[in-house]
Formats: structure tokens, C-alpha cells, sequence
């Protein structure tokens, strides 16, 4: 018995699976179905791809190895990386997937940057001081959106992990983060979207943060500035919470897609958010979801 699908224009079948196969749970069963179908889907089940642990990390890298060396530059747009390695997979991904133009990085980047300089250096000097290493690195590709969460954040900001063509970047401010890493976030020429996320009392109080951002608003390129301040509900919490919002130097706006609030002068335009941790930035994410939506139009990544 001929399948009931043969009726039907192939045109209106690949406009409904196209449809069908933007949820990502429908879109592993569509290709299931054939490898004409599977062919049909896959390029949206390519275009998000989040890996958390080394198992879906070694699997993916293996399955893009099967694949022409174009598919990854071409399919994969939205890619998160929150497993703890294999490192040597992590290299591998971030070199094939080109095309990429939203990245999470969630791993080390201390040992993401070291191992990735040892490979390139034939003969690695062991005499040669740490930062003439670090310099030798750069990431292999440049996507215009970043999100720097969890153990990529643990040691500082590194500038060799973000890309010189970012425009959306979201950092996480930890204890060992330097006033003077913050500070050279000014070298990227084109951010204009900046989201800061620090547990409440990090460096002391709201003003140490303050500070170490300052540099950065003050350049006069951020058309938008988050900041999410992590921790407890403390009465301490929410006194630094106004802190931010009853700032004069920030153009602090509420998050309704309603408000007609506009820059001033150098100041952005300032989001302030309690309470949200970086597991549900990266489910936000995963959803697809633009985090700066709660402030402008939805950016053309």
C-alpha cells in the first residue's frame, strides 16, 4: 500500500517538515522516519546544538567527522559548550563548526588555551614565561554573539577567547576576576550588547563593580548594558539592588517591551535583574530565547 505522503507536492512536505522540525524533539523523530525525511531535518537539527557532557561532545565531533567538511561551517549557527572536555574534542568542534554565530563557552579556558598551545608549538620552551603562551592563542572562529559562564569565567576574563567581531557578549564576574581584564573588554570594537553577572557581595559591594565596569561604559560604544546580580534575598541584596537602579550614571530602564526610554549621551541603556543563575541563562538560550529582548528589538545575529 502506496504511503498516503505520496499525494501530497513535495513542496508543501518540505514546508511541513521544515515547520515541524523547529522543535528539536519533533525533529529527532522526523528523522527517523526516512532518509529523505532525515535529510529534509537535519539542517535543523544541526542549527542549535548544546553539549554538556564529554559523551554528547566526543559523539557529535565523531558524527561531523562522517559528515563533508562544509556541513559544519554551514549548518551549525548556535553552539554551546559546557562539557569538562575531552579538550582536545573542544579544539576540534570549535575548528569545524566556522559558520557559528552564537557560542557558549562553558569549559576551561585556562586548559582549553594551554593544551591548544602546546599542539602548535613544535618545541615548546619551558623557560618561556605564561603569558607568551596565551598570546599564541586565538579562537578559531568569530562568532558575534558570546555568553562566558561557569568554569570559563573561574580564572578571569581571558580576551583571547572572545572574538574581535563580538557584538553581544555576556561575561560572569568570579573573585578572580581583575579590574584591569574588565577593562580591556574597551579593545572590542564592536560590542555594543554587554551582560555583567556577579554574586551579590562580589569584591565587597555594588561601587567595586561599578568601577570595574566603568571603563568600558565610558568608551561610548554599549548601546545595552545587563546586569545580573546572583545570591540570596538578603535586605543586604536588595539595598544593592537599588544601588544600581537608582544610579545617575546609568540610563536604567524597566524590562517591559513597552519602554520608550533612550540613551543619554555615553549611557546605555540599563537592564538591572536579581536572582537569575547561569543554569537558566543557558536554558534561555538553548530555547532560543534573545536575552535582550527584555530591552530592544531582537538582534539579527
Amino acid at each position: 500500500m502506496a504511503s498516503p505522503l505520496a499525494t501530497f507536492p513535495p513542496e508543501l512536505l518540505l514546508l511541513v517538515f521544515s515547520l515541524a522540525s523547529s522543535h528539536r524533539p519533533t525533529a529527532v523523530s522526523l528523522s527517523l522516519v526516512s532518509h529523505w525525511v532525515h535529510n529534509h531535518v537535519e539542517r535543523n537539527l544541526y542549527h542549535t546544538v548544546s553539549l554538556s557532557s564529554s559523551r554528547s561532545l566526543v559523539a557529535f565531533n565523531a558524527s561531523l567527522n562522517s559528515k563533508p567538511q562544509v556541513f559544519a561551517h554551514n549548518l551549525v549557527k548556535r553552539l554551546s559548550i559546557t562539557a569538562l572536555g575531552p579538550i582536545s574534542s573542544i579544539d576540534e568542534v570549535l575548528k569545524k563548526c566556522t559558520g557559528v554565530t552564537s557560542l557558549v563557552c562553558g569549559f576551561s579556558v585556562s586548559s582549553y588555551i594551554h593544551s591548544s598551545c602546546a599542539r602548535s608549538l613544535k618545541q615548546p620552551s619551558l623557560s618561556a614565561p605564561p603569558e607568551t603562551t596565551t598570546t599564541m592563542f586565538r579562537l578559531p572562529i568569530a562568532p558575534r554573539e558570546q555568553l562566558l559562564i561557569a568554569l570559563a569565567c573561574r580564572d578571569g576574563i581571558d580576551m583571547s577567547i572572545i572574538s574581535p567581531l563580538v557584538t553581544h557578549l555576556r561575561i560572569q564576574l568570579t573573585p578572580a576576576t581583575t579590574f584591569e581584564s574588565v577593562a580591556r573588554l574597551r579593545e572590542l570594537s564592536y560590542l555594543t550588547h554587554l551582560a555583567v553577572t556577579y554574586r551579590h557581595g562580589l569584591h565587597g559591594h555594588a561601587n567595586a563593580i561599578k568601577e570595574m565596569i566603568r571603563p568600558i561604559v565610558e568608551e561610548g560604544r554599549l548601546e545595552i548594558l545587563v546586569i545580573h546580580v546572583t545570591g540570596a534575598g538578603s535586605e543586604a541584596h536588595r539595598k544593592e539592588i537599588e544601588e544600581w537602579r537608582t544610579d545617575s550614571t546609568l540610563d536604567v530602564i524597566d524590562s517591559t517591551p513597552t519602554s520608550t526610554h533612550r540613551c543619554l549621551g555615553y549611557r546605555p541603556r540599563t537592564l538591572i535583574i536579581a536572582k537569575r543563575d547561569t543554569a537558566t541563562v543557558l536554558s534561555q538560550w538553548e530555547q532560543g530565547d534573545n536575552m535582550w529582548n527584555e530591552i530592544s528589538a531582537p538582534a539579527r545575529l
